[in-house]
């Protein structure tokens, strides 16, 4: 019984990580400098073309207020990191988002007026708590001090955009 007891205990940690959602888990171990660069990069182009999406097709004053500061923002934060990127040979950026956000930008790009204000809402919220865990575990734990101070400067930016996101109501 003692040992079936400790047996359990021991594999418990085990099994509760097994649980735990990925950006749990990414909010404690942060990735490697090339996946930070990566995943870092493959955002702000989703933010970007969400933005460009949400600017042909929301009807919404303030989700369009919020896609033009998100353009802004992303595309200053994918220009900061280029820039750091360009001084290094052992981080290559993608060239375009990855699958689930090209599906994304995809499933946005199907749908018109009210749906879409909300399906956008939506995203947005979603991708910016996503975002800042990124950043806030490569900024507490990452190796690459050039791209922890960078995610250290941006964290606050994304935060502010995920409030709004949090905020953003889907009709005038």
């Amino acid at each position: 019984m003692v040992r079936t007891r400790r047996a359990f205990l021991e594999t418990l940690p085990l099994a509760i990580a097994a649980l735990l959602p990925a950006r749990l888990v990414l909010a404690q171990s942060p990735p490697s400098a090339q996946d930070f660069a990566g995943q870092l990069a493959v955002a702000t182009m989703f933010g970007i073309e969400s933005a460009t999406l949400a600017l042909q097709k929301s009807t919404s004053p303030a989700i369009k207020d919020y896609a033009h500061r998100l353009a802004d923002d992303h595309a200053r934060a994918a220009s900061q990191l280029r820039r750091i990127v360009a001084r290094r040979s052992d981080i290559a950026l993608p060239d375009r988002p990855d699958g689930r956000h090209l599906d994304m930008i995809r499933d946005l790009g199907a749908l018109q007026g009210e749906a879409f204000d909300k399906a956008y809402a939506a995203a947005q919220r979603e991708a910016h708590r996503e975002l800042a865990a990124l950043l806030e575990a490569y900024a507490r734990n990452g190796a690459d001090p050039e791209l922890k101070a960078f995610a250290t400067e941006t964290l606050p930016l994304v935060q502010d955009l995920s409030d709004k996101a949090g905020a953003l109501t889907p009709r005038p």
